[in-house]
């Protein structure tokens, strides 16, 4: 009688703290070797000597890979494998993603899953909300059918941005396991905005967070990656300057906010960041593109036809269209002087010839200071 043996599971996958090790080595290789670029698929297989499919597998953290294959990836970068770096997971712990085969290297979705954990505790109210469907429309295709990473709603004041950014998200919340908006309208540091995300991601459970900006990006990118999270931040131009240094540039110490953008763009994952502003940071202006995964979009003003859901139908109302480009707050700041100052007659304010007023002026003069 012969005796069967018995199979057993080989294998290990990156720890958390191993994630973030290799994470955080490499982006430091990228800033000091390559010119701040993120390294390719195919230059991580040269340096590695492991083929690009392996690397996928090491970088999910739930495909089991042998022990001498992290050894390769961490001696790659200058690193010593230590046990706490990896794991042998429970069998059917995790059911591991089935290796990806697409050519934009985007993990397939395998959503429709109502997203469980959402925190929109600081979104303003957008009871009312008028028209917009055209830009809902392709926004939504952007990130639910093309897989789009990062995603700019660039334009001036008043535009309607956030409410837009509020509506969007709360119309595709349902595909996403994790959902968080946040306003960097106080200029938060980015390492309080992280360290914000990573304990609400980490769904309440005590973290030990890295030190470093790095660590914590390097963090952050594996729970994207291992989750469909959505991450809205608005008002994303606070942390901009304001002078004649260039378009795009952050404030001293709010740098890392370009390298979080950087890592959303430039990695593999299944999640996707929006955010909001007034000007087009520098990173964004280099990732953008037609068929990139990084997309901008300019948000111009309401129509005319929806216009007239506010102040009626008549052809005064496309009169102020053109005074104001359909600025939605500009007319909101209209409609209730007509209403306090002219009874309501749109004839009688234009027979005024001034457009521009009170806080009308304010808008356009924190725009101007913009450009």
């Amino acid at each position: 009688m012969k005796s069967q043996k018995q199979t057993r599971k080989r294998g290990v996958i990156l720890t958390t703290q191993g994630f973030d090790k290799l994470m955080a080595a490499k982006y430091e290789a990228e800033s000091c070797e390559n010119c701040d670029k993120r390294y390719t698929l195919e230059a991580l297989s040269y340096r590695t000597g492991l083929d690009p499919d392996t690397l996928m597998k090491v970088f999910s953290c739930k495909i089991r890979v042998d022990k001498q294959t992290l050894n390769r990836c961490f001696r790659a970068f200058k690193l010593q494998l230590e046990p706490n770096d990896y794991q042998h997971p429970i069998q059917n712990a995790i059911p591991p993603s089935p290796p990806y085969q697409g050519g934009n290297m985007n993990p397939p979705y395998q959503g429709g899953n109502r997203g469980d954990r959402i925190d929109w505790h600081e979104t303003p109210d957008i009871s009312v909300f008028y028209g917009r469907t055209e830009e809902l429309a392709n926004l939504k295709h952007w990130i639910l059918e093309e897989r789009c990473r990062l995603v700019t709603l660039l334009g001036m004041g008043g535009m309607g941005k956030t409410c837009l950014s509020v509506k969007l998200a709360e119309q595709i919340q349902e595909q996403f396991d994790f959902a968080i908006w946040r306003s960097l309208g106080n200029a938060p540091p980015v390492q309080d905005m992280l360290a914000e995300l990573l304990q609400f991601l980490a769904a309440d459970t005590k973290i030990n967070l890295p030190e470093t900006i790095e660590g914590k990006i390097a963090r952050l990118m594996h729970y994207l990656r291992s989750s469909r999270c959505l991450l809205v931040l608005d008002n994303f131009e606070t942390i901009l300057q304001e002078c004649d240094y260039g378009v795009g540039y952050y404030r001293q110490r709010y740098e890392g906010y370009g390298q979080l953008l950087r890592q959303v763009g430039e990695t593999i994952h299944q999640s996707c960041l929006i955010i909001t502003s007034r000007e087009k940071p520098k990173d964004i202006a280099l990732l953008e593109g037609e068929t990139s995964p990084v997309r901008v979009w300019q948000l111009k003003g309401l129509q005319v036809t929806e216009v007239r859901q506010i102040f009626g139908e008549s052809t005064e109302s496309s009169k102020l269209v053109d005074f104001y480009a359909g600025n939605p707050l500009a007319l909101k700041i209209v409609y209730n002087t007509i209403k306090k100052l002219f009874d309501g007659s749109i004839y009688e304010f234009i027979n005024q010839n001034i457009a521009v007023f009170g806080e009308i002026r304010q808008i356009l003069d924190r725009q101007f200071k913009r450009l």
